[in-house]
Order: C-alpha cells, then structure tokens, then sequence
C-alpha cells in the first residue's frame, strides 16, 4: 500500500524535548509524497494543490501579519512549505496572542475548511477564526504537543456563531492563550484551506474491546443496518478468552465474539497489544506493543483492520506518530469534530464518550457543515448507554435524509484524504 505521508520534519531544528529517534524519517516519508494509491485507485494529483490560494498564505511575507501579545520572526531552519515558517514567542507579560491577516476583499470559503501546520516548544491549543464583514466569526482548534515535526494538522470546528457568513470572510485569527506565566515558542506554516465532503460523513468508533461492544452496541446498531469499529487490546481479549483475570477488571470480549463482530461488518483494528501510555515507553517498547498489536489481528485475519490504529489514552509522542506511520495506514486519536479532507493520516480527529446532547449539536454542524466526524466510546453501560441510544437514532435521522452516510477507516483513506 503506498500512502502520502503528511509529517515533515525541520530541515536542521528541533523542538525541545526532541532527539534521537524522536523525529520523524524525512527520507522514508518523503518518498511517498507524489504516489499514487494503487489498490484504492485514489487520484493523488487531484487535491495536491492548495485550494482557493489567494485566501492561503505560505509566510514567505510576515508583513501581511500582524501580531498582539508576543513577538513574530522568520524560522529558515523549520519550514514545511516555501523557504520559512513564522516563529511566535508568547510573551510572558500575556496569557494570550493573536496573530492576524486582514483581506483586501472578502472570500467564499463556504466549500473549504481551514487548516495550518504548526509545531511547538510545549502543548498549545490555538483557535483558527475566520471573522465575516460584519464581525462575525466561526472557531475552528486542534492540539499541538511540544516536540512534535511541524506538521499539518486536522482542524474542526469548536464554536460558530449563527450568523457567521462563510461567503464573506474578510480576516483570520490564529490566537493562542496560554494562561499567565507560559511562554511556548509556536511555529505556524502552510495556511491552507481542505474541501468538503458533498454530504457529511461519521464514523463509529469503539476503545478497550469491552464486551458491551458486542453485547449493547451491536444489537443497536444492526437495527440501523450501521457498522462500527472497534480498536482491541488482544492482551485483554486472550486474558477474557482463557478465563484469565482482565488487567482492567472490565469483561471484555472474546475471539470469537471479535469474529462475530467483523462477521457483521465492523472493523477491528489496533489499540497496542496492551493498553499502554505510548510516550511513556522507549522505542523499542513502543514497537513491541504496536507491532504485537498488528501482528495478532493478522493472525486471526482481521487484515483489513490491522491498517488502522488509535492511541491508547491518547497518548504519544514523535517516536510514536513515526512508528505508527510505519505500521498503520491511519492513526486516530483526539480533535475536533466536523473537519474537512484529512491532511494528516496519523492523527485523525476523534472526540470520545460524548453526551447525547453533545452528539446533537455535533451532527447537526456535521450535515450542515458537510464535514467529517468520527466518536467513539468505551463501556456502554448507565447514561452512556442511553446517550449512545439517543445519538444513535439521531444519526439514523440524518443518514435517512441522506445529510450524513456513515462511513468506515476504508472510506476515510480511500476517498478523503488530501
């Protein structure tokens, strides 16, 4: 499977907390970036070029910018795009920064999401805003840890004002606040806008192997004729199989059941063979327990699923995004929901165990929006079980209106990466 990998490192720098073999191997990525993905037939070449490029930036300028609440210079030695990247040092006189583009004449950014690469000294969580003529504005975040590449990043949506006007956005935000005392160093590169889906799209998501996966969310889901994924520690599953006590002291489901699982057309993929903090692990930790992972779901011929990972705790660090570039074809874990075309196939948006009324307005911004929304949950049982019900038959509202279809990792890697 040749993929385009995302991830670029600094051509000479590197974050603090980054060394060895924390960084990610320019020369093995890079080789993949101009491929054409040969099983699925995806055009490689249709959404390599940066969408509505008047509207996008590459900091080459930093005039165009302007910046309140921290200092702005050119980085030569980090740059994804172009010959530089924009460095911002926060102030420690100020918990918050802005940085600012006006344009001379407004956009139509209705058909686009927007997105940037950035990196940091430690973790940040800047908001994306885009303001319309008359001041209003929609908020678009994503989380970047200290000592990670600078990279692209998927972007989703945090809040939206209804009067927010995407036919006439006339300024972008990037803001950082960081509270009082903080002082990151915040590398932004490649502003750049992603299309939307034609209609919106979810996916359904499963952590930890809990037998509720089998026993609850099953039965829910084929009443709507919905299949799901489900991200398995194999360790717990063969502790479950052989009678053994679970590390969790949750029942969790068996091989057979997993069978059962991918029988109805659910994906069962890898979440480490235990359920380790990756980036509290060496290399050669890491690697044991993804590759173990892997090489259990091959074994039982879960081979389609075996593409696919998602961070335990949702942990990880540049060690890990490398290695699982290397074993895994998509990683998820954390961000926003209602995002566009995916930029960065290691770290897919997800948001987990979400409330009933969370999920409303959540698949209300994904059909409006046409953007890309996956949530997953562990253990459903209680109100969680309820609000899984409830969203559940929510979905099936806007899938039946044909605003949102329901969609699996293939669907994701096949048909909306950019």
């Amino acid at each position: 499977m040749k993929r385009r990998a995302y991830l670029a490192l600094a051509s000479t720098t590197c974050l603090a907390g980054c060394a060895g073999s924390e960084t990610l191997e320019s020369d093995r990525l890079s080789d993949r970036d101009d491929s054409t993905d040969d099983e699925t037939g995806t055009d490689s070449e249709e959404h390599r070029e940066p969408l509505i490029p008047e509207a996008a930036d590459d900091f080459e300028d930093l005039s165009r910018w302007s910046i309140d609440g921290g200092s702005m210079d050119t980085d030569t030695d980090r740059a994804l795009v172009g010959s530089q990247s924009a460095r911002i040092e926060v102030s420690g006189a100020s918990s918050s920064t802005r940085l600012s583009l006006e344009y001379e004449s407004p956009f139509d950014l209705s058909d686009v999401v927007p997105g940037v690469a950035m990196a940091s000294s430690d973790f940040v969580f800047p908001w994306l805003r885009l303001f319309d003529v008359d001041g209003n504005r929609i908020d678009y975040r994503r989380g970047s840890r200290g000592g990670l590449p600078l990279m692209r990043y998927n972007f989703g949506v945090d809040a939206r004002e209804d009067a927010f006007d995407p036919t006439a956005v006339s300024e972008v935000q990037f803001q950082i606040w960081t509270g009082e005392g903080k002082t990151p160093t915040v590398w932004f590169d490649d502003f750049h806008f992603v299309p939307r889906p034609d209609v919106g799209k979810v996916m359904i998501q499963f952590d930890d192997n809990h037998v509720t996966d089998y026993t609850k969310a099953l039965p829910i889901l084929e009443e709507y004729g919905y299949p799901a994924v489900t991200f398995v520690n194999p360790g717990r599953i063969e502790a479950e199989t052989n009678g053994r006590t679970d590390p969790g002291g949750y029942p969790r489901i068996t091989i057979d059941q997993t069978h059962e699982l991918r029988d109805a057309g659910w994906v069962v993929a890898n979440h480490c063979y235990n359920h380790p903090s990756l980036a509290e692990l060496d290399r050669d930790e890491q690697e044991d327990e993804i590759r173990r992972g892997k090489e259990w779901l091959e074994n039982e011929g879960f081979d389609e699923g075996a593409r696919y990972f998602a961070y335990p705790h949702g942990s990880y660090d540049a060690t890990t995004l490398e290695l699982i570039d290397e074993y895994h074809d998509l990683g998820f874990g954390g961000g926003k929901p209602v995002q566009g075309y995916n930029v960065n196939h290691v770290l897919n948006s997800r948001i987990g165990d979400p409330s009933a009324e969370r999920m409303a307005t959540e698949l209300q911004r994904t059909a409006e929006m046409r953007g890309i929304t996956s949530f997953f949950y562990h253990r459903l049982e209680g109100e969680l079980l309820e609000d899984f019900e409830t969203t559940i038959g929510l979905l099936h509202e806007y899938e039946s209106a044909g605003e949102i279809d329901v969609i699996l990792p293939q669907d994701l890697e096949r048909d909306y990466l950019f």
